[in-house]
C-alpha cells in the first residue's frame, strides 16, 4: 500500500513540475484520445469545465493523499 501512494505522489510531483514531459507512449495515448473514434466511443469531447473540474478533483485527491502521508510520516517518527 505504501507503494502506491509513493507512486502517485510521484507522478503528482512530475505532473507539476514537468508537465510537458511526456514519452513516445504518452503522446501515443494522447493521440488516440484525441481521435474521432476515441470521443464516439466515450461520449464526445471534454469541455473546458469538465477538464477543470476533473483537474480540481485530482488536485484534491492529491493533497489530501500528502496531507494522509505527511501524518502517518508525523505518528512513526
Amino acid at each position: 500500500a505504501k507503494l502506491v501512494h509513493a507512486l502517485c505522489m510521484l507522478h503528482n510531483f512530475i505532473r507539476i513540475h514537468d508537465p510537458d514531459d511526456l514519452d513516445e507512449d504518452d503522446i501515443n495515448s494522447l493521440q488516440h484520445c484525441h481521435s474521432e473514434a476515441a470521443a464516439a466511443t466515450f461520449g464526445g469531447d471534454i469541455t473546458a469545465g469538465e477538464r477543470e473540474e476533473a483537474s480540481a478533483r485530482r488536485d484534491r485527491i492529491a493533497k489530501e493523499m500528502w496531507d494522509s502521508y505527511v501524518a502517518y510520516m508525523d505518528s512513526v517518527h
